[in-house]
């Protein structure tokens, strides 16, 4: 485009600044007389300058990169489209403006929208072109992602540095743990009180029950109220949720206690209900909730510690690919630590159970000792019959359910510089059925070495190893890495390769100058036409990388691949946990059969992604949308394997709490109902409903336990 205007357009343009426009007495003086004026003239309205020639440049220039772009991204978005096309129109219109500054704006505003398409895309910047078949699953991905956004939106989740963070929990958890002991020491006296007479243990005759129940009453009340103030923060937190409507586990703990508070201030001041408070079992209770705090907030310490052992740690994600149906756990390096604090702040599945759990539960207790009281047309029960069925539907198992568990799951992988962002993570890498695994999981650095390079038919050594790294450097391999070392040890010229392919028989080829070279396996020479002797293999497995140029064998380099045990053990424990690891290498070395032999696994244990989605499936586009599950602070399979594992523990120990602690409450409400409605207060005492809270918790306590093992 021609930057020159002619006298019309350009009188236009210097009425929009402002300025006075002689008359025209001829077209050559008028184009004689204008620019001279154009470079002195200024417009000074509003205490600003311009020059003319500058915007006179600039609309030209973005409207040339407007229509330059325009012709060569023929699919540009349509609402690209018409600013571009617009751009002309608007700097030729003669329609006037309320400020010039407004058409600047817009100029670079333009400009920027110009430069950003002509700007590559991110895929493109990193060197992996976005393939025409891995469209679709992009464009499926974008749903996901926004629903993950409204999800964000809707959390209210205040992120602060993970430093910070960690003082925070471990700060809490220390007070939580120092508090509790107090709590403990309170129950146990109110507990010895409670049963000292039924057990034939001595007790004060002033405070039993039997001789002077009043007081005895008002001891239990004064017992309970020091132990909630202790615990002022469990308990007020309790209220706070209720109030607003997401009652939780410390909601069922705070009102109990409040039940029993009323059920012993009802037989003082009135008489009603004389039979044992559950004092002593309200105040165990607020100790385990007490202690369930603590230990999430020591697990939650240790989380945030492995997020500070590394600047951008990889994450460990699900995804549930649509291409193949497939459950996957998958590795990408995160870009910032924001997503894991973000997971790892969201209520878990404790939290969630327990929000439908406590108001079910809440108002079945209020509605069915209305009923008990109206049947048995007895009020001064009503008290004792809320108490009691409070008490016993806040059973030990819901309340310890998540805390302990995730404290063992955290302290062990820490050592591993990894986390697990809470339950609902656990969940999500436990309904995963296979683990995609790299190059450097099974081979880390050192565990693969040159044993020997052998040229023939002419060529060095030197020559051999420069035309096999430029093949596999190009395709960014680890071996090429370790053939790219042993060439700058003997000093060699590395070499340029040009139209690399990738075969699925495990092989590559590329041009080099005038030489064509294939660099593979001998499987892979085998069916181009070549064969070559096997290599032996052992409990080191031995291969070799076989080079021709030009249709003749040039050589091989001999390969040894070092098992270890970590490795080992890991994949073990993979296969164990029935996932199933999923080779994605990039090496043509590394195949299923070669890593059953090497780590004596059984035939069909080890998959394989196929080698036209390695690359996507390795990529950070891949789980795009999908939630960080965990977080790896160093990479290697060992970690990753412990994050299954652990994630195994951790979720299945939540599920087996979660269902006998709602059985049990649902049971004992049931029970408590059916006592009362027959008139059996002495069925019902402390000793025996504490006896029925622990029944249902050892199991869980096992249960809990089991989490503390390993690999």
């Amino acid at each position: 485009m021609s930057n020159k205007f002619d006298t019309a357009e350009l009188n236009d343009i210097r009425k929009l600044l402002g300025e006075d426009v002689p008359e025209p007495k001829s077209q050559v003086k008028a184009e004689a007389a204008a620019a001279p004026q154009a470079q002195e003239s200024r417009n000074t309205s509003g205490g600003r300058t311009f020059n003319l020639d500058d915007i006179l440049a600039e609309v030209s220039g973005v409207v040339d990169e407007a229509n330059a772009e325009h012709a060569a991204h023929a699919t540009t978005p349509p609402q690209f489209a018409p600013k571009q096309q617009a751009a002309r129109p608007a700097a030729q219109s003669s329609a006037p403006r309320t400020a010039s500054g407004m058409q600047q704006q817009e100029i670079r505003v333009q400009r920027k929208s110009a430069q950003q398409a002509a700007q590559p895309a991110p895929a493109e910047q990193e060197g992996e072109p976005v393939r025409a078949q891995q469209r679709p699953a992009a464009q499926q991905q974008m749903p996901r992602q926004a629903a993950r956004m409204r999800d964000e939106d809707e959390d209210d989740v205040e992120l602060i540095d993970p430093s910070k963070a960690m003082v925070l929990n471990n700060r809490r958890s220390k007070n939580l743990g120092r508090r509790a002991i107090p709590v403990l020491i309170l129950g146990l006296i109110s507990l010895y009180l409670t049963m000292a007479e039924s057990l034939a243990l001595p007790m004060p005759s002033l405070i039993s029950f039997a001789s002077n129940p009043r007081l005895f009453m008002l001891v239990q009340v004064g017992f309970e109220i020091i132990a909630m103030l202790i615990g002022i923060d469990v308990v007020g937190s309790g209220f706070y949720n209720l109030v607003t409507g997401k009652a939780d586990r410390a909601s069922l703990v705070a009102i109990a206690n409040m039940a029993t508070i009323l059920h012993c201030m009802s037989f003082i001041i009135g008489g009603w209900a004389g039979v044992l408070p559950y004092s002593s079992i309200c105040i165990l209770l607020l100790y385990a909730a007490i202690r369930e705090e603590k230990n999430r907030c020591a697990g939650r310490a240790r989380a945030y510690k492995a997020l500070t052992l590394h600047e951008n740690p990889m994450g460990v994600y699900y995804h549930h690919d649509s291409n193949d149906h497939a459950r996957r756990t998958v590795k990408s390096r995160l870009s910032d630590c924001t997503e894991f604090q973000r997971e790892l702040e969201r209520p878990d599945a404790t939290e969630r159970f327990a929000k439908v759990y406590a108001p079910i539960m809440l108002a079945a207790c209020i509605v069915l000792s209305v009923v008990v009281s109206l049947v048995r047309q007895d009020i001064s029960y009503f008290f004792w019959n809320l108490s009691a069925m409070l008490t016993i539907v806040s059973p030990l198992p819901i309340l310890c359910a998540f805390g302990r568990a995730y404290y063992h799951v955290s302290r062990r992988l820490l050592s591993e510089g990894a986390a697990l962002a809470g339950g609902q993570a656990a969940f999500r890498v436990r309904k995963a059925r296979r683990a995609v695994i790299q190059d450097t999981d099974l081979f880390p650095g050192g565990t693969v070495t040159i044993t020997e390079v052998r040229a023939h038919s002419g060529y060095t050594p030197e020559k051999l190893l420069s035309y096999a790294v430029a093949v596999t450097d190009g395709y960014d391999m680890e071996i090429g890495k370790l053939l790219a070392e042993a060439l700058r040890e003997q000093y060699g010229r590395p070499a340029r390769a040009t139209n690399i392919k990738v075969y699925d028989m495990g092989g590559l080829s590329g041009e080099i100058g005038a030489d064509t070279v294939l660099v593979g396996t001998a499987a892979y020479m085998a069916r181009m036409g070549m064969p070559v002797q096997e290599p032996k293999k052992g409990r080191d497995v031995e291969t070799g990388v076989y080079v021709v140029i030009n249709g003749q064998p040039a050589g091989v380099i001999q390969l040894t691949y070092h098992s270890n045990a970590q490795t080992f053990s890991a994949l073990q424990a993979l296969i164990r946990l029935k996932v199933m690891p999923e080779l994605a290498t990039r090496d043509f070395n590394i195949s299923p059969e070669m890593v059953q032999k090497m780590f004596e696994t059984r035939r069909g244990r080890i998959g394989e992604v196929a080698s036209d989605r390695v690359a996507a499936v390795t990529s950070s586009a891949y789980t795009m949308g999908d939630r960080v599950c965990a977080i790896l602070s160093r990479d290697g399979i060992v970690p990753f394997a412990q994050v299954h594992q652990s994630a195994d523990k951790l979720s299945g120990a939540m599920r087996s709490n979660l269902i006998l602690g709602a059985v049990g409450g649902i049971c004992g409400l049931l029970l408590m109902f059916y006592l009362a409605f027959t008139g059996h207060p002495e069925a019902v005492t402390p000793r025996n409903v504490l006896l029925y809270l622990i029944l249902w918790y050892i199991p869980s306590f096992f249960v809990t336990f089991h989490t503390r093992k390993g690999l």
